[in-house]
């Protein structure tokens, strides 16, 4: 019987094991026979694994080997000062270990043996994948569009980390390939991730292009996943991840391990070691392949803007001569302005060109503007702008200091007069030019600007126009910021728990968001709502959607607004006019259009260096509604 139960024990015992062992050793597996443990998340972080044993034999003497492989195909480095597996060796009841890379796959490897018997021991294998969400903290070092370096070994491929012996690009390539390395790799301060292809991308046979050559880009490396597309920075494991089925940096086919082939399918994530140079200009991606195979990427970042000299809020001079036409450049002969122009023509010395740092341009008119017979207004009087020059293009401005020209595109964006275009004066609002090009020369103060473009014959017309100056207080014109909790409302100042906006209705209700909110220096206020505004069931709209201003609050009030910095009060005054949504007045939110109040006076507090506006307004009961307003 002695001898049938020693039999029973080798043979659990080889059930269990994953090595050879003599039925000698029969002591020894009595001990580890009974063991067994869990591989398991210990933390609410998820960034932690732990192996536990679930049953510890009582000498003690059980040893843990924990191998948790190569995530995503990178070599970590084990602490040793290589990049071997990273092995961790332990003989406490439990091991833990932190997760180096963010958003990677880990194949776990546990073997528990008995120490200094290795050949006895049982063995699991459990696998994690552990995602960490984007950070959404802005001020990211690797944030920016970037763009392969325009040069000889930008990318290339080597049997090593940094050896591109194998493959590198030439010179020449940065040109034939042109449409590679205009392609853009955008890395949000949000976490979040594009590819901007552009119409084409360089394609290769296994995208089913033989020979290679320049296309339109293949789905899903089309930038398809850039609505979901995001990456994580790891500065201090010196690793860029980017999630997202099709996303990807430099080539699209280097993945983790391998090199895609026709057919096969995108990962959801890649992982390559990043080097970011010390001016955060320059960016390094390697990548190991298949083998011996790396891949190196050399990026450089796109430069932000230089901010335009034009940049700012602009009006014709209000003073003679400000406008006029004659038989050439600089001669004003045939007509001039008057000083007394400067008042009877008001609505058309408060018109305002609004050039914006990302090169976008408006027509701000308010409700009324000079309007001529050939706008079908006779004698010529001040009225509501016609359309297309009416403020509503979609524009953008293009200022050449060295050339000294100064291009407006879109139709029905002006300088000056909208009827003067190039080589002519047209006859009616549907002959609006798509582009109009003036010859301009700023003073060296920046302040002023003169323009001067010809029409027909020997005609040209000259505008001067002058800067405003920087806006103190309110003065300027502003938006809701384009952020969650913008506006809301609950019960009571700066409490908005009933309801705030969520990041998403920055986009779904972006007819809202680009209302601009204009405080002149004269004491005027605007509403400049655009082509459309958020409408809600009260104006007669349900469900609620953006569409065409509804009267009285559409812009057209005359207005005008009184800040008491003491106070801490800001006032508007003026049927219809009002600061982030219509509904909400003194004391109420009305429920329908007719009900507009006179006049809406919100607590107010300027901060960020009088850049962004806090509003609260008690509206019924309890109920108070909070609007951030930002500086444009």
């Amino acid at each position: 019987m002695k001898l049938l139960k020693k039999g029973v024990y080798c043979i659990l015992a080889l059930l269990m094991l994953s090595a050879p062992f003599s039925c000698e050793q029969e002591d020894d597996l009595n001990i580890i026979a009974g063991l067994d443990f869990n591989i398991a998340t210990l933390n609410a972080e998820g960034n932690e694994t732990g192996v536990i044993a679930t049953t510890i034999p009582p000498d003690g003497r059980i040893v843990y080997t924990v191998d948790f492989g190569d995530p995503n195909g990178v070599d970590i480095p084990n602490g040793n000062g290589d990049t071997d597996d990273v092995i961790q060796t332990t003989s406490g009841p439990m091991v833990s270990y932190e997760y180096p890379l963010e958003s990677a796959t880990y194949t776990i490897t546990v073997t528990a043996s008995l120490s200094g018997k290795e050949d006895v021991s049982i063995t699991k294998e459990h696998t994690v994948i552990y995602v960490v969400e984007p950070d959404p903290t802005p001020g990211s070092p690797i944030a920016g569009t970037w763009r392969l370096a325009p040069q000889a070994g930008a990318l290339g491929v080597g049997p090593g980390q940094g050896n591109v012996s194998w493959f590198s690009n030439s010179d020449e390539d940065v040109i034939t390939r042109d449409c590679l390395f205009d392609d853009e790799y955008v890395l949000g301060e949000d976490g979040s991730f594009q590819n901007i292809l552009g119409d084409e991308t360089w394609l290769e046979p296994w995208q089913g292009f033989d020979p290679e050559q320049c296309g339109t880009p293949v789905f899903p490396h089309d930038g398809s996943a850039n609505a979901s597309a995001s990456y994580t920075y790891n500065d201090a494991a010196g690793t860029l991840t980017v999630n997202g089925q099709g996303a990807f940096m430099g080539l699209a086919k280097v993945i983790n391990g391998a090199e895609l082939a026709a057919g096969e399918t995108a990962p959801d994530s890649r992982t390559y070691q990043a080097t970011l140079s010390d001016d955060g200009l320059s960016l390094t991606l390697d990548i190991p392949v298949a083998g011996d195979g790396w891949w190196q990427f050399n990026f450089v970042k796109d430069a932000p803007p230089a901010p335009s000299q034009l940049e700012g809020v602009w009006r014709i001079a209000p003073e003679a001569g400000a406008l006029g036409v004659g038989p050439g450049q600089n001669d004003v002969s045939w007509w001039s302005n008057a000083d007394t122009d400067v008042t009877t023509r008001d609505c058309f010395f408060d018109d305002t060109y609004v050039f914006n740092a990302d090169g976008s341009f408006q027509n701000v008119l308010g409700s009324e503007t000079w309007l001529e017979p050939w706008q079908g207004v006779d004698p010529e009087a001040c009225g509501a702008p016609i359309f297309p020059h009416d403020g509503t293009a979609s524009a953008t401005y293009d200022y050449n200091a060295t050339a000294g020209t100064l291009t407006i595109e879109g139709e029905g964006a002006f300088l000056g007069l909208a009827k003067v275009i190039n080589g002519a004066e047209i006859a009616s609002p549907t002959d609006a030019a798509d582009s109009i090009t003036y010859i301009a020369e700023l003073a060296d103060d920046g302040n002023t600007l003169e323009l001067d473009i010809q029409v027909a014959g020997d005609g040209w017309w000259s505008f001067k126009l002058v800067k405003d100056v920087v806006p103190t207080g309110v003065q300027g014109t502003w938006v809701l910021a384009p952020e969650a909790g913008a506006l809301g409302v609950g019960p009571g100042q700066n409490d908005v728990s009933w309801w705030s906006n969520a990041d998403t209705d920055v986009t779904t209700r972006d007819c809202l968001f680009d209302d601009q909110y204009v405080f002149n220096a004269d004491g005027s206020f605007q509403n400049v709502l655009g082509s459309e505004t958020w409408l809600e069931p009260w104006q007669g709209f349900d469900p609620e959607q953006c569409g065409t201003p509804v009267f009285p609050h559409d812009g057209t009030a005359s207005a005008t607004y009184t800040y008491d910095e003491g106070a801490g009060t800001l006032t508007i005054d003026g049927e219809g006019a009002f600061l982030g949504l219509a509904k909400v007045i003194n004391g109420a939110e009305i429920a329908s259009p007719i009900d507009a109040a006179d006049s809406i006076t919100y607590i107010v507090e300027l901060t960020d260096g009088g850049n962004t506006m806090e509003l609260d307004i008690a509206v019924a009961g309890d109920g108070w509604w909070s609007f951030k307003l930002v500086r444009q």
